[in-house]
């Protein structure tokens, strides 16, 4: 078996680069922008106001008590005051409002004495430039906006729109298939007759979609070699394939014996880890082979700790799951050999973390896989823990909402 720190880092390194496609702006959220992103225009593009009230040259100020500020006009969003303004003279202004040339101070409205149409006086304490947005203070044309290898999120988003771009560069997404196989497994809504539901093949695509790649569920095999076999004709189509059951010692474990008789280079089988140790890891043409466990539990902990980092290299994005410490709120046995997930709940009290590890830790248990909101990691070896110990933790929430 090889640790689970090696076995991320050759999964890895096997990612190959991906062809980008330039698509419309408005299909672009989750997706991995390509190339650096660079402003098109100014934004603001002119001067405008960031209040409501009057746009004047401040050098009206200097005698008010003895010269009013006259009104002539008023400058909004959109419509902007077109005349020349003069010292002694003020527009009404609103928010988003182009200011004129000239002018160089705004006077909020609540703070102004009116009377017949003159400013008479106001107890702002004046400063230049108050309350306007300079041109290109927002950004300047050609300015950075978005390194390459980001993720473009809604707020990305919001920027890049902003600048008056209608497409972008990004990365085709990564295609990943997916084959359950068992023959006790069957399609939701069906008879049981001594079946179980595959719940995995869905928990996948759901898993999959969420690290921002594109599934392909190729149904569920038979544990015979050609039903395996038949599923796996056109597997060269997709990236990465992620087969789930099959993989283990037993007589009708069959996945990688098929793959290998397809030509899967064979690059490892078995990682010291707690749930997921029966993972196999290949290469067949251009496509990386992921077979992970049946157990649901198991196939869940190894997408996050083997397909999201992989995913993320395909897309050059380097970013890893952050590892929290917190404290656990239950004694925890030694550990053997194997890097254990532990599934926990976790909350935050007075900005830190605990965490209670849930009763069941089989790997088929959805239901305590569906309680929990955070995985415990257990080094090997590690010694047993009192309460209140410093545990590691992936909390599920910073890897996707999602997840």
């Amino acid at each position: 078996m090889i640790s689970v720190q090696e076995a991320v880092k050759i999964i890895t390194s096997k990612a190959t680069k991906l062809k980008d496609e330039r698509i419309k702006i408005d299909n672009c959220l989750g997706r991995i922008n390509s190339k650096n992103i660079y402003a098109t225009i100014n934004n603001p593009p002119t001067d405008v106001s960031s209040m409501d009230g009057y746009a004047l040259n401040s050098a009206s100020l200097k005698k008010l008590s003895s010269s009013p500020i006259k009104i002539i006009g008023e400058s909004s969003a959109g419509k902007p005051f077109k005349k020349t303004i003069k010292i002694n003279q003020c527009i009404e202004i609103y928010t988003g409002a182009e200011i004129p040339k000239g002018l160089d101070i705004i006077l909020l409205q609540e703070r102004v004495k009116l009377k017949n149409g003159y400013i008479i006086a106001t107890d702002q304490n004046v400063k230049k430039f108050q309350y306007i947005r300079k041109k290109g203070s927002n950004f300047k044309n050609n300015t950075l906006l978005l390194n390459k290898n980001s993720l473009i999120t809604s707020r990305s988003l919001g920027l890049i729109i902003s600048s008056n771009q209608t497409h972008i560069q990004v990365f085709k997404k990564v295609k990943v298939a997916i084959l359950a196989s068992g023959n006790e497994l069957k399609k939701i809504g069906s008879k049981l007759n001594n079946g179980i539901i595959s719940s995995n093949s869905l928990l996948l695509k759901t898993i999959i979609e969420s690290f921002g790649a594109e599934p392909f569920d190729l149904g569920i095999a038979k544990d015979n070699k050609s039903s395996i076999a038949k599923k796996l004709r056109d597997i060269n189509k997709y990236n990465i394939l992620i087969t789930t059951g099959g993989a283990s010692v037993g007589k009708h474990d069959l996945i990688k014996d098929v793959l290998k008789n397809l030509g899967m280079k064979l690059i490892f089988w078995k990682v010291a880890m707690r749930p997921g140790k029966p993972l196999i890891f290949g290469v067949l043409k251009n496509t990386l082979i992921l077979g992970f466990p049946g157990n649901p539990v198991s196939t869940y902990v190894s997408s996050l700790i083997f397909l999201k980092p992989l995913i993320n290299r395909y897309y050059q994005n380097n970013i890893e799951t952050p590892i929290k410490q917190g404290f656990t709120e239950k004694p925890l046995i030694k550990n053997d050999e194997r890097q254990e997930y532990l599934r926990a709940k976790a909350y935050l009290d007075n900005n830190k973390y605990f965490l209670s590890s849930v009763s069941k830790q089989d790997s088929s248990m959805t239901s305590s896989l569906s309680r929990a909101n955070a995985l415990i990691i257990r080094e090997p070896f590690a010694k047993a823990l009192k309460k209140g110990s410093k545990v590691s933790f992936i909390l599920f929430s910073d890897i996707h909402t999602h997840i």
